[in-house]
């Protein structure tokens, strides 16, 4: 530890080589010894002298990534354990040093919100990055030019590409939002429920610093991930074995999706001045709902839909209008195929007339149970196309409602 009581000069890497070994012992290492071991070594160093390290914190964050991965849950839970201490105690020695050290300390957390042993770490490392977002707005990390009214450059923002030099901190914000995009498709419910909450409330809280070219990139890297579900994306499945599966292996994704839609409304509304350019991303994602063949997903897209109408209908002109009705058009036209599949399934399905007598011969045929299993699938086929057919024509009603509401 005597290496890190002297002052590094700027410009100087020297922390950083002199740990570098340290990294490579961790990730080529098969001993869980001395793995721990290392995660010891380089705590006691950090947390010893925290106000010198400087360059060093590159390493110190790769080998605490790195044991955010590990087989063994000590060495996950003592690697974390110095990561809360350090973000919650040292924080302003990490945003003193390197601009990249903010960015290697958040995604070494989103590694350990990934962790398989404990979803209180998981959960907690998912309220740092909070964390991580409100000392980054404080900061003074505005991410536009306040003399230039919000607006980047000379040229068209909706390419997302004119961000200036004046923008370097924007990019403090995209890992910080991917990585908890990515923790939305979660398979662990209360993990993706926290992740989803924290991203959409960080865009909230702190999306007034935002440039219209920034909201673009975001929209783009971390909001529509969000939403490309196959599931809710495809309109042809009329199966009645596919629904089964559906409901009984992704289920969960109906109420993240229910939440994320009302969110990214929501959010639409707030910011609408400078998000004003995504308004057709966003009716895209809402009447891909629209054109599930699942109920609960055509309702969640009504009800967004509806209030995006009900918020911003005074404030839309013609053509943004046109944005919202002619996918709202197509959408509806898009269901028509699948409601004529239902209609053949239906005309091919013999359903048995329970009043006629069997004769003798046939109560006792040697088919019996064979006849029995295929008056039972066509039933089955019936009932599930019957539901089918009722979900569709509500779901055209409403459709029709918000039409004549527009």
């Amino acid at each position: 530890m005597k290496f890190l009581e002297r002052e590094e000069l700027a410009n100087y890497n020297f922390q950083n080589e002199f740990l570098r070994p340290f990294v490579v012992v961790m990730q080529k290492s098969v001993s869980s010894e001395i793995r721990e071991l290392i995660v010891r070594c380089v705590s006691q160093m950090v947390l010893g002298r925290v106000n010198h390290v400087k360059s060093g914190w590159k390493s110190v964050f790769t080998v605490f990534t790195i044991a955010a991965a590990d087989e063994r849950k000590s060495i996950v839970l003592l690697a974390f354990g110095t990561m809360e201490k350090i973000v919650r105690d040292y924080f302003p020695y990490i945003t003193e040093t390197e601009t990249t050290t903010f960015t290697d300390c958040v995604k070494c957390l989103i590694a350990f919100t990934n962790s398989r042993f404990n979803s209180d770490a998981s959960l907690n490392a998912i309220a740092f990055l909070r964390f991580c977002a409100v000392k980054l707005a404080e900061g003074g990390l505005v991410c536009y030019d306040k003399n230039s009214d919000g607006h980047l450059g000379n040229g068209d923002a909706s390419d997302g590409n004119n961000l200036t030099e004046k923008d370097d901190h924007a990019f403090f914000w995209l890992p910080l939002l991917d990585g908890l995009s990515k923790l939305t498709s979660d398979p662990r419910p209360t993990i993706r429920k926290g992740a989803l909450e924290v991203f959409f409330d960080i865009l909230k809280d702190h999306g007034h610093l935002f440039s219209s070219a920034l909201w673009i990139i975001i929209f783009k890297s971390a909001i529509s991930p969000i939403f490309n579900n196959p599931q809710h994306m495809l309109v042809g499945q009329v199966s009645p074995m596919h629904n089964s599966q559906y409901l009984d292996d992704d289920s969960w994704k109906s109420e993240t999706d229910t939440l994320a839609a009302k969110c990214l409304v929501d959010l639409f509304v707030r910011f609408f001045d400078v998000m004003r350019s995504q308004l057709a991303n966003v009716v895209a994602i809402i009447t891909s709902f629209l054109s599930s063949p699942y109920k609960q997903y055509a309702n969640t897209g009504m009800a967004a839909l509806l209030h995006l109408a009900a918020s911003l209908g005074s404030k839309l002109s013609e053509a943004e209008w046109k944005d919202i009705l002619v996918p709202l058009k197509e959408s509806a036209a898009s269901m028509l195929p699948v409601f004529s599949n239902i209609i053949k399934i239906m005309q091919n399905v013999e359903v048995p007339d329970r009043n006629q007598p069997y004769s003798e011969g046939e109560q006792y045929s040697d088919h019996e149970f064979i006849n029995d299993d295929e008056e039972e699938a066509n039933m089955e086929t019936a009932s599930y196309a019957i539901v089918r057919m009722k979900n569709h024509i509500s779901v055209q009603l409403q459709i029709v409602q918000v039409t004549f509401l527009s």
